[in-house]
């Protein structure tokens, strides 16, 4: 079943908030990219758009270009200029219709990037945690997942067909390698609540048949 509103989907798929916004074009209209989801974006710009609005959103990361067909779900004002020489700025949240291309792929890349750079920075502050820079996620090509839930301190692993991330522990693609969910699990366990849900988020980004995520294909 469908997520009934934008905000649930970037909810149930986690998002990442940018350090940097990437500017990006939503139509015409210049916008600055300020938080990711692998189902939708939260975009800064000058001007109120009409929410039901389909736009395409390009996007440039390391090089690399994005192009999604996207709807407009919601837009209200994020900061009211104090002065005549100031210009007020609005937030809209967008949501993934289709992809151009490898798009996705680039999008699951950039978040990937993002989660595993924030987990090292919370190792660097905390006693006991794994590196995870060096992992590497694979988008699974299956239907077969392995999930992985925590309860009283003790790891239960077992394969399904059913890809929903558990409360405790994550669900990642039964292709990733052990001594790859082996570091998830270790990694999950030593960081805080913030780090489990980043860590559970780069397990997802594996599931490619994600419930809810866009996987037609947009030919402009």
């Amino acid at each position: 079943m469908m997520p009934t509103s934008e905000g649930q989907e970037r909810r149930r798929f986690g998002r990442i908030d940018l350090d940097e916004p990437l500017t990006a074009f939503l139509g015409d209209a210049r916008v600055e990219v300020a938080e990711v989801s692998i189902v939708g974006f939260r975009v800064l710009h000058e001007a109120r758009f009409q929410p039901g609005e389909e736009r395409e959103l390009r996007v440039s990361w390391s090089g690399r270009e994005m192009r999604f067909a996207c709807e407009i779900v919601r837009s209200t004002l994020f900061r009211l200029a104090k002065s005549g020489a100031e210009k007020s700025i609005y937030q809209s949240g967008v949501r993934i219709e289709r992809a151009v291309g490898d798009s996705e792929k680039i999008l699951r890349d950039l978040i990937a990037e993002r989660v595993i750079r924030a987990l090292d920075e919370q190792k660097a502050n905390a006693r006991g945690m794994v590196p995870v820079g060096e992992y590497t996620y694979r988008v699974g090509k299956g239907d077969r997942f392995r999930r992985c839930e925590l309860a009283e301190g003790r790891w239960r692993k077992f394969d399904t067909t059913r890809p929903e991330q558990p409360a405790e522990g994550f669900t990642i693609s039964a292709e990733t390698e052990p001594a790859e969910v082996d570091m998830l699990c270790r990694t999950y366990e030593s960081t805080t609540a913030e780090g489990r849900r980043l860590t559970k988020m780069l397990a997802e980004l594996s599931i490619r048949k994600t419930e809810g995520a866009a996987t037609r294909r947009y030919i402009p």
